[in-house]
């Protein structure tokens, strides 16, 4: 296998591609394939969900765009953040003119590198990202989980936040993250 750097996006150290992960040969991955890791993006936030969102850009071109459209048709207004996220992939798979640079950090496999997304967003109070950041209230890792806690609570004068961050309470297993959401939603 030849030995060739990738970029992440908004990030200009490039990475190893086989000192991450086994590769399969882009050649071999078939409609089948690409339609499983497209499904995993539409189920709640889990480690397949981030290995499939990460395996679909390096796909790029090879993924149908009239898949991604069909699969953003069928999504409901309850998914809305998901039809941007299937957006940005095609937006991506079309000519790689993206908005939300963050998306591939924020979004990663690796729990440090999608904590280290959120610090960046949080220091620059990127706003933006608001609607991609609410489904990372349910993300596996702890530090994750609560960094997103932490900067959306300096938005939940916003109703939408609010009420995720109300609902999401009754779901933490975490005492820690439990207790210090409980008294934020308190002190209001």
């Amino acid at each position: 296998m030849d030995n060739y750097n990738v970029n992440y996006l908004g990030d200009n150290k490039p990475i190893k591609e086989h000192d991450n992960w086994d590769v399969i040969e882009v050649s071999k991955v078939n409609d089948k394939i690409i339609r499983k890791l497209l499904n995993y993006l539409k189920y709640d936030i889990s480690d397949n969900f981030f290995i499939s969102f990460e395996s679909l850009l390096k796909l790029g071109n090879k993924i149908p765009q009239l898949t991604i459209k069909k699969l953003i048709k069928e999504l409901d207004k309850a998914h809305e953040f998901k039809k941007e996220l299937f957006q940005f992939i095609l937006n991506f798979t079309e000519d790689g003119l993206v908005e939300y640079h963050l998306l591939p950090e924020l979004y990663n496999p690796d729990f440090i590198i999608r904590a280290k997304a959120v610090m960046k967003i949080t220091d620059n109070n990127d706003t933006k990202y608001i609607k991609f950041l609410l489904p990372l209230i349910e993300d596996p890792d702890d530090s994750v989980r609560w960094s997103v806690i932490r900067f959306l609570s300096q938005h939940k004068n916003n109703s939408i936040i609010d009420s995720e961050l109300r609902e999401h309470l009754d779901k933490e297993l975490n005492p820690v993250i439990y207790d210090n959401l409980k008294q934020i939603l308190h002190s209001q």
